[in-house]
């Protein structure tokens, strides 16, 4: 999952504009049915994140009004990770978007908020996998729009390992070889205080967050027997993988890393793809190796790309639309082909073969919490790998982890 911050810029305007401004507060919601029978332009405000994103949203976007010429668009470049936050303020401001795309596991605190209106059309999901219909949903009620699913592997460079390590203790065994602080050369690189990338040290040793269902939050399972183990054996890579505090194992330094031949493999998601292949790097995907005293890989987050309609749209008919307009089958190959994001439908082939290695270990995914305590273990515990990556006692760590998740529900 990208993290990258991205400013606000000036809107890009896509056909004829009416104004910038489409959304206003839910008192005063305008009749889209009657506008569109009178023929009057709907404007439909969108935001997205900018790069292949933002593309592929233009396009869309002008595909759209191939068909309905009545209704114009205005693009916003709004992180998805930001989108949130921001429609908490915008939408009741009267400047927020109609429609704007997020990660699924905010769905919980947008609707718990009023922010997102759920849609009644089931067939929008036909031929979707199911970690996207799980995922589109909330209480019984859909809201998300599926666009791409992503989860993070194992990179690994084919020049130094002609085949994947299926295990750990692999890894640890090529460590041994391959290390040289001096050179800065390690086995593995990743995120040591990304609790996104380190949840596989809790759900790999049998400990779920939040319970086998991803919703009971009096279940976190943080300090759980299983977590402490896990975290346990995570410490002690430091010493064996990657002997580097974790202030220094920055995002520009695990990709230089790997792009460089110093690192031999990296755990990251698609989103680094392109960056990757543009190197000429000679590398493969596989799925994460499976844990010592484990018999499969251990299961990562899965994230869906949604987008989503605002509760506070002037034009929620004219934005639903658009909203299942995106989801079919040709717009989201089309998607695909212009961001080599993962598309969530089964009728979708993808024979790309690092696709395919993303593809791998979905298959031992989990789908993101959408529960509205989700964003707390994202503050409580980002710290406490950090801390217990530097040295920290694991129980003592955890046990404050812990408490903070349950003071706060």
């Amino acid at each position: 999952m990208k993290k990258a911050m991205i400013g606000f810029s000036a809107c890009v305007s896509l056909g004829l504009l009416l104004a910038l401004t489409s959304c206003g507060g839910s008192s005063e919601r305008k009749d889209d049915k009657a506008g569109d029978m009178k023929g009057e332009t709907v404007t439909v405000k969108i935001w997205e994140s900018e790069g292949p994103e933002k593309d592929f949203m233009l396009f869309a976007a002008e595909e759209y009004k191939k068909t309905h010429p009545n209704v114009s668009f205005v693009y916003e470049p709004v992180q998805s990770t930001d989108a949130r936050t921001k429609i908490e303020m915008d939408g009741p401001a009267g400047v927020g978007a109609d429609i704007f795309v997020a990660p699924h596991d905010h769905i919980g605190a947008l609707v718990a908020g009023g922010h997102i209106l759920p849609f009644d059309d089931a067939s929008v999901l036909d031929n979707f996998i199911p970690a996207a219909l799980t995922s589109a949903a909330y209480e019984g009620k859909n809201y998300g729009y599926p666009l791409a699913i992503e989860t993070y592997a194992l990179f690994y460079n084919k020049d130094l390992l002609p085949e994947a390590p299926k295990t750990w203790e692999e890894m640890e065994t090529f460590a041994k070889t391959w290390n040289d602080k001096a050179q800065n050369k390690y086995a593995l690189v990743w995120g040591v205080g990304n609790a996104y990338f380190n949840y596989i040290f809790m759900s790999g040793f049998g400990a779920p967050l939040f319970g086998p269902n991803g919703d009971d939050p009096k279940q976190h399972n943080i300090n759980s027997p299983n977590a402490i183990t896990g975290l346990t054996y995570f410490q002690s890579l430091r010493k064996k993988m990657l002997d580097v505090p974790s202030g220094d194992i920055t995002d520009d330094f695990c990709n230089s890393s790997f792009t460089e031949g110093k690192a031999a493999m990296i755990i990251t998601g698609p989103w680094k793809i392109s960056d990757f292949s543009k190197t000429g790097l000679n590398y493969g995907i596989a799925p994460i190796p499976v844990f010592p005293g484990m018999t499969n890989p251990p299961a990562s987050f899965s994230g869906l790309r949604m987008a989503f309609v605002s509760a506070y749209s002037d034009h929620p008919a004219e934005a639903q639309d658009f909203a299942k307009f995106l989801t079919s089958k040709p717009i989201l190959e089309k998607r695909y082909e212009m961001t080599k994001q993962i598309p969530p439908r089964s009728d979708i082939t993808i024979s790309d073969p690092l696709s395919q290695g993303i593809l791998a270990q979905a298959q031992y995914a989990t789908p993101m919490p959408t529960i509205p305590e989700m964003g707390k273990y994202w503050s409580a515990m980002n710290a406490t790998f950090t801390n217990i990556w530097d040295g920290g006692n694991v129980t003592e760590k955890l046990n404050a982890a812990a408490a903070t998740m349950e003071s706060i529900q």
